[in-house]
């Protein structure tokens, strides 16, 4: 089976990394790969995938938050191993070098240096991608504001009833290992918009259910079943919401093929757990006008945000065009293709 999540988040607080817990239990191999822009690092990775997946091996694949069509890392758990993208935003390292991991130095292929036109073109590029990032954050970080001002009426008799109903959830479908907790990202603002890969989490969990969020009660609702989950000593893999990751996106519990997702995903089948139905309905009447507002107010803010994150791509792949001439192509085929072969010999 081949799963697909996000390990970086373009969020309310600029970039947030996972990457310090992708291929790091006992006896994982982390290979971090260096190269610059448009040296191949991301077909390096889906060659790999290919290869696994050609075999029957289960793998995980890591998107690119900024580009979702690019891969940032791949993980085969029957290999132990896994390559990751180690360069800016994410810069990684392995744990204990030549131990836990190595590198793998996709730079040698691209012959530098640059011209002086090409030099200054570059500069200029990265100069420019970058500030629209800094804006994009900034944007985000308003829609994350406005976002968090909508009023949570998880409290008293609301909150009471919302965690009967989980937790006698959790006891029926309560199954599996040892308290093992995995963070990923199971959605990501990205330059093609909010994505969300609900099927990733239909792939890992067959029940899907889908806590209503009209009030903000899903997010604390979540973080109750995650302590109750912890409590019970469920293997578990927690989703926080790429624009504040403080709050969660979503509970997988695979083991007991169980997701808990915070508002509308659009999974067939999905079911639904009624959080705003607990709240009185004078309260509900009275809080629908600001919370639309606010929502109205974050929405723009991201949406802002978005076309930064757009206007960012469209520089880093003239970026790319600049070094591209430089790789030789031909040399990186024959040593992915070599690589290929010592890692499935």
């Amino acid at each position: 089976m081949q799963t697909k999540f996000f390990l970086g988040a373009n969020s309310g607080r600029g970039f947030v990394s996972l990457y310090q817990g992708f291929v790091a239990a006992p006896g994982d191999r982390l290979h971090v790969i260096k190269g610059g822009p448009g040296t191949g690092k991301s077909g390096f990775m889906r060659r790999i995938a290919e290869s696994a997946e050609k075999r029957g091996l289960d793998t995980e694949l890591v998107l690119c938050s900024g580009d979702p069509d690019s891969l940032d890392g791949v993980y085969i758990p029957a290999l132990r191993q896994g390559w990751a993208d180690g360069t800016a935003p994410h810069v990684l390292d392995p744990a204990i070098f030549g131990v836990a991991g190595d590198y793998v130095n996709l730079g040698r292929f691209c012959r530098l240096p640059l011209s002086e036109a090409d030099a200054a073109r570059a500069q200029r590029l990265t100069t420019a991608y970058r500030e629209r990032y800094r804006e994009a954050y900034a944007c985000l970080a308003a829609a994350s504001s406005l976002q968090q001002a909508v009023p949570s009426l998880w409290s008293g008799a609301v909150r009471e009833r919302a965690q009967n109903r989980i937790t006698a959830l959790l006891h029926r479908h309560a199954a599996g290992g040892g308290g093992h907790v995995t963070r990923r990202f199971l959605s990501a603002v990205s330059c093609q918009g909010l994505l969300r890969l609900g099927e990733e989490a239909a792939k890992l969990c067959p029940t899907a259910i889908e806590l209503e969020d009209g009030f903000g009660l899903a997010s604390p609702a979540l973080r109750f079943a995650e302590a109750e989950c912890a409590h019970l000593g469920l293997d578990r893999v927690l989703c926080p919401s790429p624009l504040d990751p403080d709050a969660l996106d979503a509970l997988l519990l695979p083991d007991a093929g169980l997701a808990l997702l915070r508002g509308e995903w659009g999974l067939p089948g999905a079911r639904h757990l009624r959080l705003d139905a607990l709240v009185e309905s004078e309260t509900r009447t009275s809080l629908r006008a600001p919370t639309r507002r606010f929502r109205r107010l974050s929405q723009e803010a991201l949406d802002e945000g978005l076309e930064k994150l757009r206007q960012a791509k469209a520089l880093h792949d003239e970026l790319e065009a600049v070094y591209r001439p430089y790789m030789d192509f031909a040399a990186l085929t024959a040593f992915t293709e070599q690589e290929v072969s010592r890692i499935f010999a």
